[in-house]
């Protein structure tokens, strides 16, 4: 029963208008903007940190966007999982996109990175259109799981657990010459990853994709998609990433250059309200204590 439910209500709300849902989102964004909260102390100590160039004006508009595009992430996911599929097509309809991908798999097996960046879920996807795909999730808790499942595999996408056999089924996916995929900016469960520097602070970074590229010389892509303003639709973007990734001391650090090179052109709809640096080197304190939220630059309950 409570799966049927959900079910139908994902299915009611990705029938939604884009531009509808997309104004819902930067509606929530800017509640969570004006309302002190979590997320908002996050984004503001991640663009500080990561983008000390930029002055607090700059800062702040790129979080009160961010705030918005994470809402946005939310609510269009049941539009392209379960929305009209014709409509699905035209969203994924990029021929430079779909030009770079089919000659970044040209060679064989390919692994595809797409970063929490603009519509991550629709970026798997257009992966999933252009061929067979098999990439790693994150189970969940109750009935979504489930769901979450169904919508992502709704164009032929296979999925696997991190946990258990997922591993050995993107290398097999690479040896048949298929693509896999892989989320390159999430924190990886403790000893299953390295620090290495992303915007100069150390992060924790699974060290699979280095390892897989090493092992099958597999090239290594990105694939982002960017939102349009006012609901008009998604621009695809696919770069290779930076050479060196398959190298044993340095691909990691390799890989996250590439992801800092994706924020840099997108930073307004980057999902910084992610706490990527939850995990710490020996030695240093945790990054995200209450009282260093409270003492940023413009977190205060009066604003």
């Amino acid at each position: 029963m409570k799966l049927r439910l959900a079910r139908w209500l994902l299915m009611l709300s990705g029938y939604l208008p884009l531009p509808l849902l997309h104004a819902c989102g930067w509606l929530v964004g800017r509640v969570l903007w004006w309302i002190p909260n979590k997320p908002r102390a996050i984004t503001l100590r991640h663009l500080r940190l990561c983008l000390p160039e930029l002055d607090d004006a700059q800062r702040r508009r790129i979080a009160r966007e961010s705030l918005g595009h994470m809402a946005m992430a939310v609510l269009e996911a049941p539009a392209i999982w379960f929305g009209p599929q014709g409509r699905l097509r035209a969203w994924l309809k990029d021929p430079a996109a779909e030009a770079a991908l089919r000659g970044a798999c040209a060679d064989g097996g390919t692994i595809v990175l797409c970063p929490h960046l603009g519509s991550w879920e629709l970026a798997g996807m257009f992966c999933a259109a252009q061929g067979q795909i098999t990439s790693l999730y994150k189970p969940q808790k109750g009935v979504f799981d489930q769901l979450i499942l169904e919508g992502r595999q709704r164009l032929g996408a296979r999925l696997v657990p991190t946990i258990g056999s997922g591993v050995k089924a993107l290398l097999e996916a690479l040896r048949q010459g298929e693509m896999i995929g892989v989320l390159p900016d999430h924190d990886p469960p403790a000893g299953s990853g390295v620090f290495a520097p992303l915007f100069g602070i150390q992060a924790h970074t699974t060290e699979l994709v280095s390892k897989l590229a090493a092992r099958t010389g597999a090239p290594v892509w990105f694939c982002y998609a960017e939102r349009l303003a006012f609901g008009r639709g998604f621009r695809l973007h696919v770069m290779p990433a930076p050479d060196g990734v398959a190298d044993k001391t340095q691909g990691v650090t390799a890989m996250n250059h590439g992801v800092e090179q994706c924020l840099r052109h997108l930073p307004q709809q980057y999902w910084w309200s992610y706490k990527r640096y939850r995990r710490r080197p020996p030695g240093q304190p945790d990054f995200y204590r209450a009282e260093g939220l409270r003492t940023l630059p413009g977190i205060t309950d009066a604003e």
